[in-house]
C-alpha cells in the first residue's frame, strides 16, 4: 500500500510510508516530516503494547473496514466459500480496494463482542485502534504541539471514542510523547504537514 502526496501541481504523487499509509500534504514530504511520522508511529506502537484490546467492540463498528486481496482469499477459505461468493455476500469494491459491506457493526462481530473470524481477520483489525492513521495522525499533531511547548488540545478532539483502550491511551500519551522527544533535540520548524492529513490506503 503506497502513500500519496499532493504536489505543487495539485496532483497526487505516489510515495511510500511503511508500506501501509499515505500522506496527503501540499508539496514534497520533507525528511523532517517523515522523522516526526516515525516518532508518532513509535509512540503509537508503544501505546499499542501498553493498552491491549479489551474486547469492547468499538473498533468493530468502524464505517470502513478494508480487506486486502490476499485477505479475501484467506477469509473465504476459512469460511468454506469460493472467493466470488464471499465477495458478493460480504464485500464491496471502491477505488480498487475491497471493504466489508456491513461494518456498524461488522458482520463478523458476535453478540458477545467477539470476532468470529479472529484467526483470519484483516490486518486493519489487528492494527486498531492505535496503529491506524487516525491515531498516528493524532500523535503526530500532539507531538508537534508538545515539542513547541504549546498547550495540548483536548485529547477528545483527536481520540473520537470513549472505549477503555482510548481512555487508557489518553492517560499515557503525553508521557510517551515526552519520552521520544527527549531523544529529539532539534526543534522542527518546517510546518509542512500541519495542515495535511494522514489517510489509510
Amino acid at each position: 500500500m503506497s502513500p500519496r502526496i499532493r504536489g505543487e501541481s495539485g496532483r497526487l504523487m505516489a510515495q511510500r510510508y511503511r508500506d501501509k499509509y499515505f500522506i496527503e500534504c501540499e508539496g514534497p514530504l520533507p525528511p523532517e516530516t517523515i522523522k516526526d511520522l516515525d516518532l508518532a508511529y513509535e509512540v503509537s506502537a508503544r501505546i499499542n503494547q501498553m493498552a491491549p484490546c479489551e474486547l469492547c467492540g468499538v473498533c468493530c463498528h468502524q464505517k470502513r473496514i478494508i480487506v486486502q486481496d490476499h485477505e479475501v482469499t484467506r477469509i473465504s477459505e476459512h469460511l468454506g466459500l469460493d472467493e466470488g461468493g464471499f465477495r458478493d455476500e460480504y464485500l464491496f469494491r471502491e477505488d480498487d480496494k475491497w471493504f466489508f459491506s456491513r461494518t456498524d457493526p461488522c458482520h463478523f462481530l458476535s453478540d458477545e463482542n467477539r470476532c468470529t473470524i479472529q484467526e483470519v481477520k484483516p490486518e486493519i483489525c489487528n492494527d486498531a485502534p492505535f496503529l491506524t492513521t487516525q491515531f498516528i495522525g493524532a500523535v503526530f499533531y500532539l507531538l508537534r504541539y508538545q515539542r513547541e511547548g504549546l498547550i495540548i488540545p483536548i485529547l477528545g478532539n483527536f481520540i473520537l471514542d470513549d472505549s477503555p483502550c482510548s481512555r487508557k491511551a489518553a492517560k499515557i500519551m503525553s508521557d510517551e510523547i515526552a519520552i521520544v522527544l527527549s531523544r529529539d533535540v532539534e526543534p522542527l520548524t518546517d510546518g509542512s504537514c500541519l495542515e495535511g492529513s494522514a489517510k489509510a490506503v
